[in-house]
Formats: C-alpha cells, sequence, structure tokens
C-alpha cells in the first residue's frame, strides 16, 4: 500500500472533485478534509449506509478518499449561549 502524502493544497483541490462527484446523493451530509497522520484526506460523511448505486473512488489525484456513516445531522436548540451542563 503506498503512503499517502497529500498536502493539504491537494486535499482542497481534490475534495473540490468530490464535492462534484457527491452531488445530489442524499445520503451525503458532509464533505471535508482530515488529517491522517501527517497528511490529508477527504472525508464523506453519509447519513445512511450507502445505497447499491452510490461509488466513489478510494482516492481522487493521489488523495485518499474516507467514507463514514455519521448518522443524521440536524440543528441543536438554542440554548440562548448559555453552556450547557
Amino acid at each position: 500500500m503506498k503512503e499517502n502524502t497529500s498536502s493539504i493544497d491537494e486535499a482542497r483541490a481534490a475534495k473540490h472533485k468530490v464535492l462534484q462527484m457527491t452531488a445530489g446523493a442524499e445520503q451525503v451530509n458532509g464533505v471535508g478534509i482530515t488529517r491522517v497522520g501527517d497528511s490529508y484526506a477527504v472525508k464523506v460523511n453519509l447519513a445512511d449506509q450507502p445505497t447499491d448505486d452510490f461509488e466513489l473512488p478510494s482516492e481522487v489525484d493521489g488523495v485518499p478518499v474516507l467514507v463514514e456513516v455519521v448518522g443524521k445531522i440536524s440543528k441543536r436548540p438554542d440554548t440562548g449561549g448559555r453552556k450547557t451542563r
């Protein structure tokens, strides 16, 4: 397995391509950049298990693409600026 040595700039460019690839995919609730050791990867968060027609490459332009099912994301209730305990 090739060691990942992707820079932040390479990850940003790959993220843009992944955003285009995932446009309209309902189960995608976030695309970002994450650290992997001393390098970077694109992370795709899913609300549900991917459907059979959902496909992403394991890397884009040499930058790893990590996919994780994190569940649905919802807004937290407003606490009026008070810290909750």
